[in-house]
């Protein structure tokens, strides 16, 4: 035989079997005599897998020039054998024919360098529904082979194979309309994402040692390119980065991964976050993991939007998540938050929250938020709460948010509130517990003014879009008795020229009170109306009880920002600035 060899096509049944026979004539005498020989087949089939169908084919020598009019290729047999496959990414499952294939291309004799194979209409089916239809056209030169696929809907595609180094080189662009048709067939509807219009690929594999596989892909309607490397058929790895671009109005950074098996990690060097966890493809998608962050920022300026008096000066976080069922569920944890609205500041503030996602509904989510101190001019400190939004809802619709169990401590006693909706108008019940009068009296030096007792009582505060207003609340000396002393230095002159005010003010420069009430209403523009109620006795003065009523009106909005401008001044406000802010 002188080396040549052949191998018949086995067709099946006569019809077919006259293919075989006239391609194992022409191929023997092409090994021998390289005589000029033409055949032609009407028509012809395989039987195997895949299956496949031919109309119209002509054969010519030397060398060797086959032309199909129509070749159908049915690959069901190979797609339904892929779904009882592995349950996972594994390259190893496809060394062996990958070894088997470079094996064959080297087995082909000699003489039949130079062939060609030129198809008009390729169809490429799987069952009744087409895949692919366009042009072939494959070449065979030094045991280097060419491929060329011109799709009808517009996709090119490129293929180099060079068998004795064991290479492969693919490159092409895939048109919409060939994406629609895989992604409907398959039920990937991520496929159809115009976004992929156009896409375009590079791909460059060596087989010779172990599996080495570099790609490129160009997503042009992203301006967005991903880079990716696979080495390895058992223990591999794979390696991809992909350039910044701008998604659902959304710019995203460039980013690095890395995959192996079950498991993935990645890098987002502008937003400081990194992440790690596992990933499964059958026998459905699942991904969980965790992410972490020192510096929140950068995040929330791309993903969320604050309210335009908010600045958010640091956080981090670490976020733990699962995605499946085609939902997500997650737990996030925040710490070191520090914010201002405004000129008020928000110090040392944490927030653990448990949600989930459905991409065709929004967010729903609960959790718990702390906070060390928020300074109003008044600092409030040890701020808790909890909230919860039960129904599915984008982030952005927050007036579906139940807040429960608000509490913290200012001056020097507590405040509650047991339920507040976010949505407007609404009303809650602000509780004050033991508020230190020597506390209150601070906020007012120039008075020269000491108090000793503290209050309670309940506050009906209302919340509307014009602002926050109190009706009919009311506050009382909790603990039996107090103590007032007026000292002002200008307390002689202010009696001289009022002398109707001397025996009150005679009394409040050492008055013992057994009773202190209040009845407190506030605006929405700020102006506090308070009526004062005080029964005691000043025993340098009179032995008697004595009833005073004292009404006092002020606007607490510009006495608050006149405590913050002090502060300012100061230099403080600046200075905790500095040193809370995690962004130059």
């Amino acid at each position: 035989m002188g080396g040549c060899y052949h191998k018949p096509l086995f067709l099946g049944f006569s019809t077919f079997l006259q293919l075989s026979m006239v391609l194992s004539v022409l191929f023997t005498a092409a090994c021998y005599a390289n005589p000029k020989m033409e055949a032609a087949l009407g028509e012809g089939a395989w039987g195997a897998c895949p299956q496949l169908n031919i109309e119209g084919l002509k054969v010519s020598s030397f060398p060797l020039l086959l032309r199909v009019k129509h070749l159908e290729l049915d690959v069901s047999c190979l797609l339904s054998s892929g779904k009882q496959g592995s349950a996972t990414f594994e390259p190893a499952q496809w060394q062996a024919p990958v070894k088997q294939l470079f094996t064959q291309l080297l087995s082909i004799p000699v003489a039949f360098n130079g062939s060609r194979i030129e198809v008009e209409q390729l169809t490429i089916k799987h069952s009744k529904q087409i895949l692919v239809e366009g042009k072939l056209k494959l070449s065979q030169q030094d045991q280097q082979w060419q491929l060329s696929l011109s799709e009808t809907q517009g996709s090119q595609i490129e293929l180099s194979v060079a068998a004795q180094a064991q290479t492969m080189q693919l490159s092409g662009q895939l048109a919409p309309l060939l994406l629609n048709t895989l992604a409907q067939h398959f039920d990937q509807v991520w496929l159809a994402d115009e976004r992929l219009a156009k896409l375009q690929f590079s791909i460059a594999a060596n087989f010779a040692n172990d599996l080495l596989v570099n790609a490129n892909l160009k997503l042009p309607s992203l301006a967005a390119t991903l880079d990716a490397q696979l080495s390895g058929w058992e223990n591999w790895q794979l390696a991809a980065s992909h350039s910044g671009f701008s998604i659902d109005e959304i710019a995203l950074p460039a980013a690095d991964w890395q995959f192996e098996q079950h498991k993935w990690q990645l890098n987002v060097s502008e937003w400081q976050l990194i992440g790690e966890g596992r990933w499964q493809l059958q026998p459905e998608l699942v991904i969980n993991g965790r992410l972490n962050s020192e510096d929140l920022i950068a995040l929330q300026q791309h993903f969320y939007s604050l309210p335009k008096l908010a600045n958010l000066l640091s956080a981090a976080a670490e976020l733990q998540f699962t995605w499946k069922n085609k939902q997500l569920n997650g737990e996030l944890k925040a710490q070191n938050i520090n914010a201002l609205w405004g000129e008020l500041r928000f110090d040392g503030g944490e927030l653990t929250s448990e949600f989930k996602f459905q991409p065709q509904l929004g967010w729903q989510h609960s959790g718990v938020f702390t906070l060390a101190q928020w300074d109003i001019g008044i600092p409030l400190s040890q701020l808790a709460l909890n909230w919860q939004q039960t129904e599915f809802a984008p982030l952005a619709q927050w007036q579906s948010i139940m807040m429960r169990n608000i509490g913290f401590k200012v001056l020097g006693g507590e405040a509650r509130v047991a339920q507040l909706a976010l949505a407007l108008p609404n009303v809650a019940n602000l509780e004050l517990e033991k508020v230190q009068l020597a506390e209150l009296v601070k906020l007012y030096p120039e008075l020269g003014l000491t108090m000793q007792g503290s209050v309670s009582g309940n506050l009906p505060v209302h919340f509307a879009e014009q602002g926050i207003a109190i009706a009919e609340g009311r506050l009382a000396v909790e603990e039996p008795r107090g103590h007032i002393a007026l000292t002002h230095q200008s307390l002689v002159a202010i009696k001289a020229q009022h002398p109707s005010l001397d025996f009150a003010l005679s009394l409040l420069e050492d008055f013992d009170y057994e009773t202190l009430a209040a009845e407190v209403d506030f605006a929405e523009d700020g102006q506090l109306d308070m009526q004062v109620k005080l029964i005691g006795r000043n025993q340098q003065v009179s032995p008697r009880l004595v009833t005073l009523n004292y009404r006092h009106q002020e606007n607490i909005y510009q006495l608050l920002r006149s405590l913050r401008i002090g502060e300012q001044l100061s230099g403080q406000l600046q200075q905790w600035i500095d040193d809370t802010s995690s962004s130059p």
